[in-house]
């Protein structure tokens, strides 16, 4: 059974994803979409914000196991899906779990296992009809209404995600097709940039991915990193 929820304002999509999950039936697939929230949650805790005219809902996936790079995979679907609608150039995949328009912040995913039910909580934040004001947490947003010079529709975007998450799930099984993909689309690559990993914090270039989805850095010798907070230096 499939429950879709629209909201007009919200804490978090995710929050009620979670409290709506634990009420429901176990075979309840639930969608849960809002106008707008009030402390969107980015990775690290991190605020997203969220005003009305953008894209923010949370789905989950099933799948047995965990799976390292699943942000990214979940990226990746989202860069396909965007890159076949509208044929955007300089889209890219920053690492873990960002895409970005040149060098200004388009969507920001969230993702959560739950080991209980073994699924995959997906939030999504996409800024398409929005007016977006700077912040210190994204300093460089960008809207698809701003790239593409009209606006979409939410509902559309939405179920096309969704779509396009289920039907490439199986990669999910052999992870490398789309890690090679984020690779050829990963934002900064060749450019120095510095992760954050709370108290302390890695400088060096930017490689690529490695077969786990970690990123490859080059500090004066080659450095596998599995989390953190990327920040691209001039971006």
């Amino acid at each position: 059974m499939k429950a879709h929820f629209l909201f007009d304002e919200v804490q978090s999509t995710m929050v009620e994803y979670e409290r709506i999950r634990n009420i429901s039936r176990p075979d309840t697939d639930v969608y849960v979409r809002s106008l707008a929230q009030t402390t969107g949650i980015g990775r690290s805790g991190h605020r997203w914000a969220s005003p009305r005219g953008g894209l923010w809902f949370t789905f989950a996936l099933h799948h047995e196991e965990t799976v390292d790079s699943f942000a990214l995979f979940a990226g990746h679907c989202l860069h396909k899906l965007l890159s076949r609608l509208f044929m955007i150039a300089d889209l890219s995949i920053k690492w873990t779990n960002d895409l970005y328009y040149q060098d200004k912040k388009l969507a920001g995913l969230l993702c959560k296992y739950h080991m209980a039910d073994n699924t995959y909580v997906i939030g999504l934040g996409l800024n398409t009809n929005n007016k977006i004001k700077a912040s210190r947490a994204v300093p460089n947003p960008i809207s698809l209404k701003e790239i593409l010079g009209f606006e979409l529709s939410n509902r559309k975007l939405m179920q096309l995600f969704i779509h396009e998450v289920y039907s490439n799930q199986h990669l999910l099984n052999n992870p490398f097709e789309y890690l090679d993909y984020c690779n050829d689309h990963l934002y900064g690559k060749g450019r120095m940039g510095i992760v954050e990993q709370g108290s302390k914090s890695i400088t060096g270039k930017i490689v690529r991915l490695d077969k786990r989805g970690n990123l490859l850095m080059d500090v004066g010798r080659m450095k596998s990193i599995n989390y953190g907070s990327l920040k691209v230096l001039g971006d």
